[in-house]
């Protein structure tokens, strides 16, 4: 009985120093997420492959969602993106999708999903990496180069439209 006892102990200990070790080195080698500052400039491709730079919309207040198609929380804030796209048609919204799927497949289950505005593929993962996100779906309103507002988690409208008020839009 003494034998299981002290083997559990063992084990106990062995998980703890494994789990601390897991743990630190996720701290350690995670990015930060960029809630200010400025904002990394990148081009990516759309739906239909033309290229598309963040740098191109120059002082003009932009909303960027990170997403992928298989996040339950990324497909159930797109309704709530679509609604806000469709009442501020001058605003524009990117979605920044990090699917490793074909472009074509995207491009199929985005509008299965209802998205009306852009989508441009992040397959690697790159520029979601530049910008620090880790959790998804996150929202980052951006203007002038800069990150000016960042949302972690589903959004709604109204968080959207408040994020975009808040920063001048």
């Amino acid at each position: 009985m003494k034998y299981w006892v002290n083997l559990a102990k063992d084990w106990g200990i062995a998980l703890v120093v494994v789990f601390a070790a897991f743990f630190t080195w996720q701290f350690i080698n995670t990015p930060n997420l960029q809630s200010s500052g400025p904002a990394p400039n990148f081009t990516l491709e759309n739906l239909v492959g033309e290229k598309v730079e963040l740098s191109s919309f120059g002082d003009q207040l932009v909303v960027l969602n990170f997403w992928f198609t298989d996040c339950p929380p990324c497909r159930s804030e797109i309704p709530q993106i679509v609604d806000f796209h469709d009442a501020n048609p001058g605003i524009p919204v990117i979605g920044i999708s990090i699917d490793r799927i074909p472009t074509p497949h995207l491009r199929s289950r985005s509008g299965q999903l209802g998205i009306d505005y852009t989508v441009l593929h992040d397959r690697g993962g790159a520029v979601a990496r530049s910008y620090g996100v880790t959790v998804f779906p996150t929202t980052m309103i951006v203007s002038g180069g800069e990150i000016r507002s960042v949302r972690v988690g589903e959004i709604d409208r109204a968080m959207l439209t408040s994020m975009v008020e808040r920063n001048g839009g």
